[in-house]
């Protein structure tokens, strides 16, 4: 019975000295604990008379010693169906973002946020116009300033698949609006064709395809161009990384298989995590702690 009060009384004492910690972690560091992963829902910052008053839910994963916040915009039509009370989220998400937070298996640099739109967004036969919708660019505007406040962490855009054409139309509108520092850096990963950034672009960007990627809407070749193109004017780092491993699947070769980092998920995540930590070493503070 002593061992048990003694047990409980230490736990308190944790909890209360929790009640000191500054930042949006700081209880979990007090007591050692890993942050979990939650649903949260972002209002839509601007109203509009065709725009969904649904909030855009995300999903979160939270690194303890995150340096940035990486927001991932899913391809297909954008629409994950997320629940308030969603407590896991696998296959693609959980097997290549969430190891971008978690330090056993990466450098655990990013807390990791999954966009879902409340609205259908049409993958269109050539393009997928929806991706250039002033609700659907107002959503991603108002996650990353939520991923901002709410982390106080420099934000990347991952745009998979589909989801390439809302990170390129959302950094052509942040440098329309005269705010392209609002992105610290891009992922372009497995890009619908026709997703490209303007001569104005000047972030960070590394752009992920898999060899033996067979979806004919998402072609390596058509990334590499782009990868070519933005080199041209962009003087900050850029990477272009190549998958070999993983599997196909007897499924859409657009949703599943090397398009999807089947069995690749390791060799994807890698490649981010080691882009980050790159880019981190080329700091004074950070080359100084090498």
């Amino acid at each position: 019975m002593m061992h048990l009060q003694k047990g409980l009384h230490l736990i308190l004492t944790g909890l209360l000295g929790c009640l000191g910690c500054l930042g949006y972690l700081g209880c979990l560091g007090c007591l050692g604990l890993a942050a979990h992963a939650q649903v949260s829902a972002v209002p839509l910052a601007e109203k509009g008379f065709l725009f969904s008053d649904a909030p855009t839910l995300t999903y979160v994963w939270p690194a303890q010693a995150a340096r940035f916040t990486l927001v991932f915009i899913p391809g297909g039509e954008g629409h994950l169906g997320l629940t308030p009370e969603r407590k896991t989220l696998g296959g693609f998400y959980g097997a290549t973002l969430k190891p971008l937070s978690d330090s056993t298996l990466t450098h655990g640099l990013f807390n990791v946020v999954v966009f879902d739109s409340p609205v259908i967004l049409p993958a269109g036969t050539d393009y997928p116009t929806s991706r250039q919708s002033r609700e659907h660019l107002l959503r991603i505007e108002s996650v990353v300033r939520d991923a901002q406040e709410r982390f106080g962490l420099p934000v990347w855009i991952m745009g998979h698949s589909n989801g390439a054409a809302s990170l390129t139309e959302f950094v052509k509108m942040l440098e329309q609006n005269g705010r392209p520092q609002a992105l610290a850096g891009a992922i372009y990963s497995s890009a619908r064709n026709g997703s490209t950034f303007s001569q104005q672009t000047r972030i960070p960007v590394l752009f992920l395809a898999h060899e033996k990627d067979a979806c004919p809407k998402s072609r390596p070749s058509n990334s590499w161009l782009v990868y070519e193109e933005l080199k041209k004017t962009n003087p900050q780092k850029i990477d272009y990384i190549t998958l070999h491993q993983g599997q196909a699947q007897a499924l859409n070769p657009c949703m599943s298989g090397f398009h999807m980092f089947y069995g690749a998920e390791e060799e994807a995540y890698q490649a981010i995590d080691q882009f980050a930590h790159q880019l981190l070493l080329k700091t004074p503070d950070e080359a100084k702690a090498r």
